[in-house]
């Protein structure tokens, strides 16, 4: 099962998308965004409290965001050249949402922002699992 697999099952336990409904479209490219901008500013954050700046680190983070909001731009150009169902942009949207919370969730941890032990340890456990995952399929 890939961290794909993983991301859609707990997706769609929280939330059914085809009940789900933004208040206005503008919402499935805002909301990425804004859940990228705290990742990166609280990536700033830990990286100053722990005096690890690593420019490279950045850059490639930085990168991999503006990758993810292409993402967001071309599941809205299919949906709107393909006629494919609405509920498929959401659910890239919600995906980078999510995988920009717990991003979140680690940069504060990192940080030293007390967290719900829940929280932390839920985080392990779908990191170890990812990265299982990827030893067995040779990518680690």
């Amino acid at each position: 099962m890939g961290y794909m697999t993983i991301i859609t099952n707990a997706t769609n336990t929280i939330i059914d998308l085809s009940e789900l409904q933004f208040t206005h479209l503008y919402w499935v490219f805002l909301l990425p965004a804004v859940c990228a901008a705290a990742d990166i500013i609280t990536g700033w954050l830990q990286a100053t409290i722990n005096a690890c700046w690593d420019s490279t680190k950045m850059r490639k983070g930085l990168f991999r965001k503006g990758g993810e909001m292409l993402v967001v731009v071309l599941a809205y150009v299919i949906y709107i050249a393909l006629s494919i169902p609405v509920e498929i942009v959401k659910g890239v949207a919600v995906y980078i949402v999510i995988m920009e919370l717990v991003s979140v969730i680690e940069n504060l941890d990192l940080a030293g922002v007390p967290m719900p032990t829940w929280i932390t340890h839920r985080l392990k456990k779908i990191a170890d699992g990812l990265i299982k995952e990827d030893k067995e399929d040779g990518e680690a």
